[in-house]
């Protein structure tokens, strides 16, 4: 039974966020605008130190860029 609800509630979802933006007074765009800032801004938060750390290592000479997961 909770696998149906479940099925249900996430059909259900992009409707009801839908609704419930324009309810609090924006049109789906402006909303789709908001979530896109913030997406840059995570991106930019979590690469920037990635490429610092990529710099520093380059202009000291280190062969390591000590970044976490790079298999190269």
């Amino acid at each position: 039974m909770s696998k149906e609800i479940m099925a249900e509630a996430i059909k259900a979802a992009p409707p009801v966020a839908v609704t419930t933006a324009s309810l609090a007074g924006l049109s789906l765009a402006e909303w789709v605008s908001i979530a896109t800032f913030i997406y840059i801004g995570l991106q930019v938060g979590l690469l920037v130190p990635r490429y610092w750390r990529e710099y520093r290592a380059w202009r000291d000479g280190s062969d390591e860029t000590d970044v976490p997961g790079d298999a190269t």
